[in-house]
């Protein structure tokens, strides 16, 4: 019972957290949009950094991982269901479980979903590395490639909601 729980939250771990920050940044439409876009940009990081580093994960046998390669394929059908793309580093789940957590966090400096962002987040990375999908260093890479860019997601988010301070204009209204 307890396994399956670990499972699962490790392989849903960033689909709770986008659940999780929509309905907390609902009524925060500015920084819910930046949060969207900034997670779409950060799966199309990863989906890039994975290309040009090219680092298999370790479930994959290296044969198999070469040939591949040498053809020209990236995404494969693992267990017979869903194209799985068989490069490992960075982590996307560690790099989109830690955005989340660092946006969240920033946006709404709260300890205790923070508490439970981390407690998403280290259950997730843990899954990936116990059950063999990413090394420790790929998960540690994507945790830290994620932080950071959770980080300027937020800069930018704030830049934007400052904008800038002007005078109203005067509408000659009765006081």
């Amino acid at each position: 019972m307890l396994n399956i729980f670990f499972e699962n939250v490790g392989k849903m771990g960033p689909i709770i957290l986008l659940i999780s920050s929509s309905y907390l940044l609902w009524n925060k439409s500015n920084l819910l949009f930046y949060y969207i876009i900034g997670l779409f940009c950060n799966s199309i990081l990863n989906l890039v950094l994975k290309g040009i580093i090219q680092q298999p994960r370790p479930c994959e046998d290296l044969t198999l991982f070469n040939l591949a390669i040498k053809n020209g394929r990236r995404f494969v059908f693992k267990d017979g269901v869903v194209p799985h793309d068989i490069f490992g580093m960075p982590s996307g789940h560690a790099e989109s479980c830690v955005f989340s957590t660092i946006y969240i966090y920033l946006s709404l400096k709260n300890i205790k979903i923070a508490g439970f962002y981390l407690i998403i987040s280290g259950l997730t990375m843990t899954q990936r590395v116990v059950y063999n999908q990413h090394t420790v260093l790929q998960v540690i890479v994507g945790a830290i490639i994620g932080a950071l860019f959770g980080y300027f997601v937020f800069y930018l988010a704030q830049q934007k909601l400052k904008g800038k301070i002007r005078e109203k204009c005067d509408d000659f209204a009765p006081i």
